[in-house]
């Protein structure tokens, strides 16, 4: 099926070609397709949302996708009150996530904005802590690994090529203090996962339209629906590297040789609550007049 308005309902208001980022619906005396832009149709389905009658149809999307919303406002306060209760957890109780809930998480990205393709992100999930147990050698190793090249001055010029210049202030700044002081060394207890009986991984085709953006905002998305089921997670990038630079967690996670992870996430049941949040201030503001 290709993209379609159906001219029996369509009421000729022309939301649809205001509100459609590239510009692909023109208006002429009818509504209608401009067949020389159409190939540019990023299949957001924003004509289709804001259209009063349902007469637009885009290939690939239906209606049946969609949700009616009953109305378009929502309190700031309220979301603001959400985002201060979502605390970046790191310590869980000994006890399973249910399936149930796991898909309600992962499901959070279907509403989720993107940067493009959005068909080409794919999610791995292991929601078992034995699984996740049996892998942390192989990422344990890895740190070990990092340590060593940051600290020779030679591999450490190959690694900042390899990784690139904002990876690797990352590594050298962030991941090795915290590796040198013996966190993600098992002796210690688990540093890298926390415990969490649950991991989501976000990975991608490498050549994948945003990918990078898309990943984040997932996890973004995904790390706030845990709050709403009343669970706790935090963003743990450090695995990232290990998994991209080792077959065999390429092959544990699922991910295809083409693509590259970009995010994991730690969910479980929290152990503590917190009783307050803070407000940082660690951002500047230029208003340009």
């Amino acid at each position: 099926m290709e993209n379609i308005i159906d001219q029996s309902l369509c009421k000729k208001c022309g939301i649809c070609a205001e509100v459609c980022p590239n510009k692909i619906i023109g208006q002429n005396g009818s509504i209608h397709f401009k067949n020389e832009r159409e190939h540019l149709c990023l299949q957001c389905g924003q004509c289709m949302a804001v259209c009063p009658t349902k007469s637009i149809q885009i290939k690939g999307l239906s209606y049946n996708d969609f949700l009616e919303l009953r109305n378009g406002k929502s309190n700031y306060e309220s979301f603001m009150e959400v985002l201060a209760g979502r605390r970046s957890v790191r310590n869980f109780k000994n006890q399973p996530v249910r399936n149930e809930l796991v898909d309600e998480i992962v499901n959070s990205v279907s509403y989720a904005p993107f940067g493009a393709a959005p068909e080409k992100m794919e999610i791995s999930v292991i929601n078992s802590r034995e699984k996740i147990e049996s892998v942390l050698p192989l990422i344990s190793d890895f740190f070990l690994g990092l340590e060593k090249m940051v600290e020779n001055p030679i591999s450490s010029i190959f690694l900042r090529l390899i990784a690139g210049k904002e990876n690797f202030h990352t590594v050298k700044n962030h991941i090795y203090p915290i590796a040198k002081g013996g966190n993600y060394n098992l002796e210690n207890g688990d540093g890298i996962t926390r415990g969490a009986p649950c991991l989501i991984t976000i990975h991608a085709s490498k050549n994948a339209e945003a990918h990078t953006n898309n990943g984040v905002i997932y996890a973004t998305y995904m790390m706030l629906a845990a709050h709403a089921v009343g669970l706790g997670a935090t963003m743990i990038e450090c695995i990232i590297p290990a998994i991209n630079r080792n077959n065999k967690l390429k092959q544990f996670f699922q991910i295809p040789e083409k693509n590259e992870a970009i995010m994991s996430i730690i969910v479980g049941h929290p152990k503590y609550r917190f009783k307050r949040t803070i407000k940082r201030k660690k951002h500047k503001v230029h208003k340009v007049e």
